[in-house]
């Protein structure tokens, strides 16, 4: 990957050399013969043929015929393009010790002006990438800033500050590396050089641990520029293999794909046919559409080169696929690969998934320790990452039987041996976990809340902190109560906040902090929307009665009659009366002396409170009563108003009622 754009400048500039040669003037001023023009020529394709083989990725065949030229050449002009294109290939090729010889080999051609001015260039930045690949990053540097200041091409002095930012990789400097490079892909306008920057600031990502970056840097790289690396098979099948190690698959598929389209030579076809096949094995993910493409592609190399060096492999696994599909059984293949221990492997870990489907709980429980065996390879081959993972979905079957029958005494059970991971999957399942976490909230067990705690703890979904902090306030522990309703709002999540509004006020209420509930009265205040959203909600009440307060202590004397209404409303609605006859006195106090209409409406409120409430003290009793004598004066119904000032006067033990001692008197 050192040396991506080389490629490219050697492949527009050879066939002008060659127009240059063919008018070469020697030393003697006289014109080179036919003969040695057609040497020349002849050597120009055979390393334009070589240059082919390296971007068809047959580094070895490549290899082997810079060899025999560079050995068997003797025309001098050719020696330049020899030594880079060598260089080139020994950068591919990968070997320490053919990299420490081309090495040595340019940087004495360099230096005996062996390199056309033309090529220089391009030799320093060869250079670079083998002194890096040998750890000689000082020197590497020096190179690297010989590009920059040596040059007047500012599209070479780039490439100079790619090159520098290369080295500061290699000392393990990601985020001046970054930093450097970040800027040329912010200013440049050239595709190819915006596409090779972006190709080393993935690797960059990746090494400082900035995967999403890498991801979407890569999404746009190949969206604007797929040619780089669909006209190239070795940076192409060089990057896929990064792109596997990194968890990017989907991107191996649309470079694969675009190589195919461009793609004529049937061994080349059958290269990238297996090498996409195995990519869909890799990106299986318990549905079968990935597994169908591949499962497709084996079956084009079987058919179409049936001695082609991956037809075996094909063969084979066609068969997995198969075994998968339950079209063939796992002991056919068993005796078919006998020799073959990842074979094995595979029929011990689809038996495991054809008993997991028939609910074959007690045998796989039995058979743990040999399904254990089974690698993690195999395992993420079948859509997981390891064998543990097929044991934590048992686990979440079981315990999802458990909760969609609402057995929720045997989730306990469940639980002491479930895992951490286990549980973390479990919530990612929406039937699941709101199911789970109702149970512990209609049966909290501070053992059961304290591991569901330590196990969402980081968790960022909103629901999960909310169902927590009613586990937490039915267990009376009003302070980790607290922190969940405060991760709520951190999280901001509008439909949760609005649930878990009244909750809140629960727990401060319980905590009886007049402070904290001042400060969240003003909280509600802000936040009409979450009052309304609640009025279903029976805890209303409770929470009308104290905002009422809290409104009338503050002045806010229209808005403490609207939820004085509304709070008598609600009550009557839901046959609660637990604030009468408080709520319906304070209403009265609000309506009479107004009008008519308004006093008939206070009679009635009181007529009720004397119906419906239980327990009525006598000294509320009285001033009921005496509340009903004025009210019935002002109606002009003196029988009523007699009625309600005898039965006043009968009151016993009223201890010290003004009321009563106002009947009393009249």
């Amino acid at each position: 990957m050192r040396i991506l754009f080389i490629i490219l400048i050697l492949i527009c500039i050879v066939y002008a050399k060659k127009d240059f040669y063919y008018n070469f003037i020697n030393e003697n001023s006289k014109q080179i013969s036919q003969d040695k023009i057609q040497e020349i020529n002849d050597g120009f394709d055979i390393l334009n043929y070589i240059k082919k083989l390296t971007k068809l990725d047959k580094i070895n065949e490549a290899y082997s015929q810079i060899i025999i030229l560079k050995e068997k050449n003797k025309i001098q002009i050719l020696n330049s393009d020899i030594i880079l294109l060598y260089s080139q290939i020994a950068l591919r090729k990968n070997s320490k010790q053919i990299i420490y010889d081309a090495e040595l080999i340019l940087e004495k051609a360099i230096n005996s002006s062996e390199i056309y001015e033309n090529d220089l260039s391009k030799a320093y930045m060869l250079l670079v990438d083998l002194k890096l690949k040998i750890n000689k990053v000082k020197e590497a540097k020096y190179f690297a800033n010989i590009i920059i200041n040596n040059f007047d091409n500012k599209l070479i002095q780039t490439y100079g500050q790619i090159y520098l930012a290369k080295t500061y990789k290699y000392q393990n400097n990601y985020k001046k590396s970054i930093k450097m490079l970040y800027t040329i892909l912010t200013q440049t306008k050239d595709i190819t050089i915006a596409t090779i920057v972006a190709d080393e600031l993935f690797d960059l990502y990746m090494l400082n641990n900035e995967r999403q970056k890498a991801y979407t840097l890569m999404k746009k790289v190949l969206k604007t520029n797929i040619k780089y690396y669909a006209q190239d098979s070795y940076l192409a099948l060089n990057k896929i293999n990064r792109l596997i190690k990194a968890d990017m698959l989907e991107f191996c598929v649309e470079i694969l794909q675009a190589l195919l389209k461009q793609t004529s030579k049937d061994i080349i076809i059958e290269d990238f046919k297996f090498k996409l096949a195995n990519i869909y094995m890799l990106m299986y993910d318990s549905k079968n559409i990935n597994l169908l493409k591949a499962k497709e592609l084996y079956k084009d190399i079987i058919n179409d080169y049936p001695n082609a060096r991956h037809t075996k492999k094909s063969k084979m696994y066609l068969d997995e696929i198969l075994m998968r599909e339950h079209k063939v059984q796992p002991s056919m293949l068993l005796k078919k690969y006998k020799d073959s221990s990842s074979i094995q492997q595979k029929v011990l870990l689809q038996e495991l998934l054809n008993n997991k489907a028939n609910k074959n709980y007690d045998f796989i429980f039995k058979a743990k320790k040999v399904y254990l065996g089974i690698s993690n390879i195999i395992a993420k081959r079948f859509g997981y990452s390891s064998i543990n993972a097929i044991y934590d979905d048992i686990y979440i079957e079981i315990i999802k039987n458990y909760l969609n029958n609402h057995q929720c005494v045997l989730l306990d059970k469940a639980l002491k041996d479930a895992r951490k991971k286990m549980l973390i999957k479990l919530v990612k399942d929406d039937t699941v976990k709101y199911n789970f976490f109702k149970c512990l909230v209609e049966m909290p067990k501070i053992e059961t809340y304290s591991f569901a705690k330590q196990t969402f703890n980081l968790s960022k979904d909103a629901n999960i902190y909310f169902y927590l902090e009613q586990i937490a306030y039915k267990l009376y522990l009003y302070d980790e109560a607290l922190d969940f309703s405060s991760r709520i709002k951190m999280l901001n999540n509008e439909n949760i906040l609005s649930k878990e509004f009244l909750y809140q006020f629960l727990i401060l209420n319980a905590k009886n902090n007049s402070i904290l509930l001042d400060r969240f009265f003003k909280y509600a205040r802000n936040n009409n929307n979450y009052i309304e959203a609640n009025n279903k909600n029976p805890i209303i009440i409770d929470f009308y009665y104290y905002y009422y307060l809290y409104l009338l202590k503050n002045n806010f004397k229209e808005e403490a009659n609207s939820i004085l209404e509304k709070l008598f409303n609600k009550q009557k609605e839901n046959k609660a009366y637990i604030y009468s006859p408080f709520v319906e006195l304070k209403m009265v106090n609000s309506l009479k002396n107004k009008n008519l209409t308004q006093n008939q409406k206070a009679i009635n409120i009181l007529i009720d409170v004397l119906k419906y409430t239980r327990k009525i003290k006598n000294n509320d009793l009285a001033k009921i009563y005496f509340k009903l004598i004025k009210l019935y004066k002002i109606s002009n119904n003196q029988d009523k108003s007699n009625e309600y000032l005898n039965k006043c006067k009968e009151l016993k033990n009223t201890q010290k009622s003004l009321y009563k001692k106002m009947c009393d008197e009249m």
